[in-house]
């Protein structure tokens, strides 16, 4: 009987250890809830802080979500402003936002880069904005436009079917962006 027993044991743990393995698993990286983020891009001066529920790791590329609110600083002065649900910060530092929000202090420029369902915003480090439609807002001007890309500071703009109002001898009226400056 014993030995019956021992056979069977043997028989049951081959089984075990033979069986299919499970589905694949879903490897989460690095979690972090409250987050207070602080990039430094390869541009000399140049800083991003970002606050957000969340950071989550994934496959070398960091995503920030969740009331997330971001600052570009530049020799540590307040630059721009960035609101958006989420921020993929990938390898080299280049941002990737579903839409955006962007606030720039100097020109009181607010621009909205993007929308749901239009495609998504790349923000180069070294070259600015690129999105595939845009609403801009400024004292001086108001519009949009199709495949925008500028640099951060607006100088050089590209874009197709521009569609933009430059007020003659006046404006649409005082800066409503916190702190910007014409």
């Amino acid at each position: 009987m014993g030995r019956w027993l021992a056979l069977l044991l043997a028989v049951a743990l081959a089984l075990f250890l033979l069986r299919p393995p499970e589905g694949p698993r879903e490897e989460v990286g690095v979690r972090l809830q409250g987050v207070d983020f602080t990039l430094f891009p390869e541009e000399e001066g140049v800083e991003w802080r970002f606050l957000a529920e969340e950071m989550v790791e994934e496959g070398g590329a960091f995503r920030i979500r969740g009331g997330l609110s971001g600052a570009r600083y530049v020799e540590g002065r307040l630059d721009l402003r960035l609101f958006a649900p989420e921020v993929v910060v990938e390898p080299g530092d280049n941002l990737r936002l579903p839409y955006a929000r962007v606030e720039i202090l100097q020109g009181c420029y607010r621009l909205e880069l993007s929308a749901p369902g239009k495609g998504e915003v790349l923000i180069r480090q070294k070259e600015g904005f690129q999105a595939p439609w845009v609403r801009i807002e400024a004292p001086n001007l108001r519009g949009e436009a199709w495949a925008f890309r500028s640099d951060f500071a607006l100088q050089r703009m590209e874009a197709a079917r521009p569609r933009f109002s430059f007020p003659a001898g006046g404006s649409f009226g005082p800066c409503t962006v916190e702190g910007g400056r014409s």
